[in-house]
């Protein structure tokens, strides 16, 4: 071998190592911020592969295009890569390839976006800035000589180290982060592409066809019909109207909290001294975030798509409770003070049986006020009290409030809230004055509906969307409140329901989540057609559960007696069950019945998703 010959292969070798150094030691970097353990030597497996690939390219020619490709492919995949951590920060998941369709949205929340962003990520892309350096220098070095068979057996090699990584230790019943700790970021990748594209498609005439599997189906779901029928409250509230509020990033922890002695949510306070409470309420959000949370609440089913039920499945058939009260006689709108198109509202809620849709360029709202997101709450609230006075009578609104929204950084003259100067300047201050705020502006909204003699005839529902605080502020929640904000404590949300007329309160304390708001409705209204709903009625007598497909572990769930914490192997018998008398692990067999249902809820809510079958049951 010449003096040449020997420099390039030095210099191949060096880079192929370096590259293979950067790459595991950003991923690994990665699992760790995931707080898992990783298997290095299938990462290093996946990373030698990566470098392989791409150092493939520089070995046929000294080529200044070939070495600027290779740079961009590097910085390409880092750019995942770092996105998939940000989003992780958020979804307790990593991107998805149906997602691409949602690149349009980014910048409606860039902001929420700039708050996921630490100080340290710095660390993602030290190694982008020592790459181009180790590419300049290989550039300069390198000798111009063909080696194209060397470049092809690299390159092979690369990707027999990528595709094994990619398949051989990875399983469907993985969750996202034990999929990237397992093998890595881009195995994680071509395995979800891969089945994506191989997914097969249900047989709708199958199911169809299948009269005992239908019959089966109908009963699972008439027993909760007739469950309704238990409550003490079943039909009383017959034919009156019924607003709900999705309110935004509500965490129940601001619930009754005072900062030297001042309440955060007085407001919310009062409703509960005259409503129906039920403060241990989980939310099931999915991919679509605010949308799947509003989705889930109207239709009682889990929401199954990748990238968010509205982006998936707009123009199904459903069951929901705006299109239940329209069979009813009810005039049913939805309210959402930014652009129609925003997580594809306008084509999602005419299926959803809203026979309006109230938003910023509607010709009946005014766009006077924008607070982040988009219309101020105040604004909004204020519109749609006037505009109830002219509805149909009885009528059924939805409204999604928007102002108390990531990073939570409120104008000055909306800061209601004294906060002492240790609040200054943190995420839980922001927080903390963007919920007053909200607390106010549904103060204001029920007294307006009380002048405008609305308010003894409307079933009244405030429940959070989804948390406000991550993870990453625990230690400084628990230091300036002295909350513990671990993820039971995250995923809390309140669910305040008003009777009309109702001037006394009542707390329940079942375990519920936002399937059980739907049930609860029609129970309230007497509501006897025949539905699809996996929530229960929360004023009768049941075991409580909170059951989760997404944010946490799949499998997941919260109930009165034990919660599950699902493992990320996807195996049952590897989660653990927590005793809620003892706050200890138990027996794993005790949380097996739980388990069993939700894995079937799950397994149903998704076969009627994908195949529009939820209104071809009965």
């Amino acid at each position: 071998m010449s003096l040449n010959n020997r420099k390039n292969m030095v210099m191949f070798l060096l880079t192929v190592g370096l590259i293979t150094v950067f790459w595991m030691f950003k991923t690994l970097y990665f699992v760790h911020e995931m707080e898992l353990s990783p298997h290095k030597k299938y990462i290093l497996v996946a990373s030698a592969g990566f470098a392989l690939c791409l150092t493939s390219l520089l070995v046929t020619g000294r080529s200044k295009l070939k070495f600027i490709t290779a740079f961009i492919i590097y910085f390409i995949l880092s750019f995942i890569l770092y996105a998939d951590a940000v989003y992780e920060r958020y979804y307790d998941a990593i991107l998805n390839v149906k997602l691409l369709g949602q690149a349009d949205q980014l910048g409606h929340v860039k902001d929420s976006i700039i708050s996921l962003i630490y100080p340290a990520d710095y660390l993602y892309w030290i190694d982008v800035l020592l790459a181009a350096v180790l590419l300049i220098v290989y550039y300069l070095i390198k000798q111009n000589e063909q080696r194209k068979a060397f470049s092809r057996i690299a390159f092979g090699l690369g990707a027999a180290a990528i595709l094994f990584t990619s398949f051989y230790p990875l399983k469907d019943t993985f969750s996202d982060q034990y999929k990237v700790s397992l093998t890595g970021v881009l195995p994680a990748h071509i395995y979800d592409v891969k089945q994506n594209m191989l997914k097969q498609a249900f047989a709708k005439e199958t199911f169809l066809n299948d009269k005992k599997q239908i019959q089966e189906l109908q009963s699972y779901f008439s027993e909760n019909q007739e469950l309704q029928k238990e409550s003490p409250y079943y039909g009383k509230f017959k034919g009156k109207n019924v607003i709900v509020i999705q309110a935004e990033s509500l965490n129940t922890f601001p619930i009754g909290l005072k900062v030297n002695g001042e309440e955060v949510t007085p407001n919310l306070n009062d409703l509960i001294g005259e409503s129906h409470y039920y403060p241990n309420t989980y939310l099931q959000i999915g991919r679509g975030n605010t949308s799947d949370a509003e989705f889930v609440s109207n239709n009682s089913l889990y929401p199954m798509a990748p990238k968010g039920v509205y982006n998936a499945y707009p123009f199904n058939e459903y069951m929901s409770l705006a299109n239940v009260l329209k069979r009813e006689g009810y005039s049913t709108s939805a309210t959402h003070g930014n652009n129609p198109d925003f997580w594809n509202r306008h084509q999602a809620y005419p299926e959803q049986g809203y026979q309006t849709f109230y938003h910023k360029n509607h010709p009946k709202i005014t766009a006077d006020e924008i607070v982040g997101l988009g219309i101020s709450d105040e604004s909004i609230f204020n519109q749609m009290a006037e505009i109830y006075t002219e509805d149909k009578k009885p009528f059924y609104n939805f409204i999604v409030s928007l102002t108390n929204h990531r990073p939570f950084v409120m104008p000055k003259d909306h800061q209601y809230l004294n906060l002492p100067k240790r609040f200054e300047g943190t995420n839980t201050g922001h927080y903390l004055q963007s919920t007053k705020y909200f607390d106010e502006t549904i103060g204001l909204f029920i007294e307006d509906l009380k002048r405008k003699n609305l308010w003894d005839d409307t079933i009244f529902v405030v429940y959070g969307d989804h948390y406000g605080p991550l993870p990453m502020d625990k230690d400084e929640i628990n230091k300036l409140i002295g909350v513990d904000f671990n993820e039971k404590e995250q995923f809390n949300i309140p669910l305040i329901i008003h009777h009309p007329g109702q001037t006394e309160g009542a707390v329940n304390e079942v375990t519920a989540s936002q399937m059980d708001i739907f049930p609860t409705i029609t129970s309230l209204l007497g509501i006897d057609q025949k539905l699809i709903q996996f929530g229960k009625p929360l004023d009768v007598d049941h075991e409580g559960f909170a059951g989760f497909a997404y944010e946490t572990t799949r499998y997941s769930f919260y109930s009165d007696s034990y919660d599950y914490i699902a493992s990320h192997d996807g195996v049952f018998s590897s989660g653990k069950c927590i005793d809620n008398k003892t706050k200890k692990q138990t027996d794993i067999e005790a949380c097996r019945e739980n388990y069993n249902k939700l894995y079937k809820d799950i397994e149903l809510s998704t076969m009627f998703l994908e195949n529009d079958l939820i209104t071809k049951l009965y």
